[in-house]
């Protein structure tokens, strides 16, 4: 028997730096004790007490002037408070991850986060980092534990530093989908946790059985077993050697051995010495046997001789004959085998331990028939892994009465489906898998140690996919003939209306740069703000409400784009062209001086119509501002020079008006006058222009 060590066991920092203050401590033979166990070790807390360092529960028992440690787990700011209060001497023995654990979870508080820790409620560390993270924070132990936190809009999420990072992370991700917001995460597990859990796991698959050394108590060393269990069948936790014995080894060739942090050395090496100094159950039954030929693990042909009250006996051609008990002849109910076994049937047996101590070597037909099945089943899963039916048969629990996995039956053969391979989802009750078959498939099978191990995880993996991809494929295939239809549509209703088309459209919705009109066959095109109307002022919730209807004129179809650019001003009459109509070129009118420019002044003419005096137009003589002769409101008469109707431009003329009236006032002078000559006449002509 070949006893191996988890390359990281026993005594962590933390724990080691404890133990050795509180050792000091106990040298230096001072007043003292510990608030609470130093660590989750009996047997040490139980050795510091003989050494004048006693557990105490509260600061009560202590007198002013005595030393206090407080343990690796921590305490609370209440505590060094009142312990400073009592005059008592403080020897903090507090792990320096949790140390670290606690002040991110008061500095997550102070940061204004929900602080939430991931931990075992009643832990002493985990209430030690509650009390520094302040009275609003939340420890979550478990999934369903997520329904108790608050919705908030930051999360602080710190992790026990004992806790399985696996567990942690499944919570972790659970919680961010049921409750959003921004996430802060410490990962304030210890290393060393996490190589000791690493290096069992490792060596787990590699023994045949597993030892894990360490209190009950401890989170660390549970959380250790939990883990061990899930991957060899044979694994124990024990506190000290003397819970080993024989039976837990037998047939086992290679055992592995781990401890929790809190585990001192001396009773890992106890343990290990106990172990080195076993017989081989297998060889001690083998010496037992009165003929080598006949030893446990022979398959025999027997026949039945008769059929007792609970069990068969057989002829197998051996100086003694064969019993073989009802329960190891087949599952169903005894008083059914006793009818349907007959007297000369014939059948392949087991032998089995027991034998030399009874008058019948024991056999078992069972036996029999799994080591035939194993037989059949030995190259399952050789380099890849095959899907195989299995039914459960019940359900498998550790020590601690925490569910590990199932009991399944795959082609004649017991094997094991751990309980995170059963679903891809976290189940709490498996009691409805009992008697189900399911489909799975073979991961590992291992002959030399009767392991089978099946799993539903990637199958069920691959079928979610599977079916996720199926739906994709349904939508992508839905949106392409959507797609396809819409753009049947579009063209459509592009061919529909051409460019220069009037056409009535219905509105459709109103945005604040335009309004949105349906026209042709569902096509929507914008009326801009600058096409709403001829007056400028006029804005797109004034110029119409959703399903009125309008009419526009199609300006631009850009198809590459889909957009259509529409009009409703361009349906309607220009109304300075109504007015400008009236105005023509050598006309004199009145006007009202509206505004100045730099370069001239502008004259309302009519309502809708503007002219402008050029400041060359104003005054004969030289005019450096326009508001130097003119003034806003006064009325001038004009000469309109020029009428530019395409860009809606009118010239005017102050100075070519004036001369406009004095000729009139010359011309019908001269007409008064017919004695003037004509020479004179035209004289005053050419003195006009």
């Amino acid at each position: 028997m070949k006893i191996r060590i988890a390359e990281y066991c026993g005594f962590c920092y933390g724990v080691k730096r404890a133990v050795d203050m509180a050792y000091k401590l106990a040298e230096a033979n001072e007043a003292s004790g510990t608030l609470g166990p130093l660590i989750h070790n009996p047997q040490l807390i139980e050795d510091l007490n003989t050494k004048g360092v006693p557990c105490r529960e509260s600061l009560d028992e202590f007198q002013a002037g005595e030393t206090v440690v407080f343990r690796s787990h921590g305490v609370g700011p209440d505590v060094y408070e009142a312990a400073h209060a009592k005059n008592l001497t403080i020897l903090d023995a507090t792990c320096p991850n949790v140390k670290a654990a606690q002040k991110k979870g008061q500095a997550l508080a102070e940061a204004g986060y929900l602080p939430v820790i991931i931990g075992e409620k009643n832990h002493p560390e985990v209430k030690s980092i509650v009390q520094w993270a302040g009275k609003h924070a939340i420890v979550i132990e478990c999934i369903k534990d997520i329904g108790n936190v608050p919705l908030v809009d930051k999360y602080g999420v710190l992790i026990q530093t004992t806790f399985e990072l696996a567990k942690f992370e499944e919570i972790l991700a659970a919680l961010q989908k049921e409750r959003s917001g921004e996430y802060k995460i410490e990962k304030t597990i210890c290393l060393a946790t996490s190589k000791r859990q690493k290096a069992a796991l490792k060596l787990a698959d590699e023994v045949d059985a597993f030892v894990v050394i360490g209190g009950r108590n401890s989170a660390n060393t549970r959380h250790l077993y939990e883990l061990v269990a899930e991957h060899c069948k044979r694994a124990y936790h024990i506190e000290t050697a003397s819970e080993l014995n024989e039976e837990m080894f037998k047939n086992c060739q290679n055992i592995g051995i781990t401890a929790g942090a809190s585990t001192p050395d001396r009773i890992i090496k106890e343990a290990i010495r106990v172990m080195e100094n076993m017989e081989s159950f297998e060889s001690m039954l083998e010496q037992s046997l009165e003929d080598a030929h006949v030893y446990p693990g022979k398959i025999v042909k027997a026949t039945v001789i008769q059929i007792g009250k609970d069990e068969v006996y057989v002829d197998f051609g051996y100086m003694k004959e064969g019993a073989i008990a009802f329960s190891q002849w087949s599952n169903e109910a005894p008083e059914i085998l006793a009818q349907t076994i007959k007297i000369g049937d014939e059948v392949e047996a087991k032998v089995i331990p027991g034998t030399s101590k009874d008058d019948f070597i024991r056999l078992s037909k069972i036996k029999a028939e799994q080591d035939a099945a194993w037989n059949y089943v030995a190259d399952l899963a050789e380099g890849e892994k095959r899907r195989a039916t299995v039914k459960v048969l019940r359900i498998i629990k550790n020590k601690m009465k925490n569910i590990v996995g199932l009991a399944v039956a795959v082609e004649g053969v017991e094997g094991f489906m751990p309980a995170s391979h059963v679903e891809l989802r976290r189940v709490e009750d498996f009691s409805d898998y009992i008697g189900k078959e399911l489909e799975a498939e073979v991961i590992e099978v291992d002959t030399a140690k009767k392991r089978l191990v099946v799993s539903r995880r990637d199958l069920l993996r691959s079928e979610k996919e599977a079916k996720a991809q199926a739906w994709r494929d349904a939508k992508e295939a839905r949106i392409q003939a959507a797609k396809e239809a819409r753009t049947a549509a579009e063209e459509a209703a592009y061919a529909s209306v051409e460019e220069g088309q009037t056409v009535t459209g219905k509105v459709v919705r109103i945005a604040d740069f335009g309004l949105f009109v349906e026209v042709g066959q569902g096509l929507v095109g914008l009326v801009h703000n600058t096409e709403l109307s001829w007056d400028r002022n006029v804005k797109a919730e004034d110029a119409a409400k959703v399903d009125d209807e309008v009419t526009v004129l199609v300006k631009k179809i850009d198809r590459e784009n889909r957009r259509v650019a529409l009009s409703i001003k361009a349906t309607q009459e220009d109304p300075w062209l109504t007015e400008a109509v009236a105005f023509k070129e050598g006309m004199v009118v009145e006007g009202t001086v509206e505004r100045f420019l730099p370069f001239g002044a502008i004259v309302k003419l009519a309502d809708k119509v503007e002219g402008l005096v050029h400041v060359s137009e104003i005054a004969e003589t030289r005019v450096e501002k326009p508001e130097d002769i003119l003034e806003i409101g006064q009325n001038v008469k004009v000469k309109v020079i020029k009428v530019d109707l395409k860009h809606k431009k009118i010239g005017l003329s102050i100075v070519k008006a004036v001369k406009e009236a004095e000729k009139a006032e010359y011309s019908s002078f001269i007409n008064d006058k017919p004695e003037l000559t004509l020479d004179l006449k035209e004289q005053l002509e050419g003195l006009n222009n």
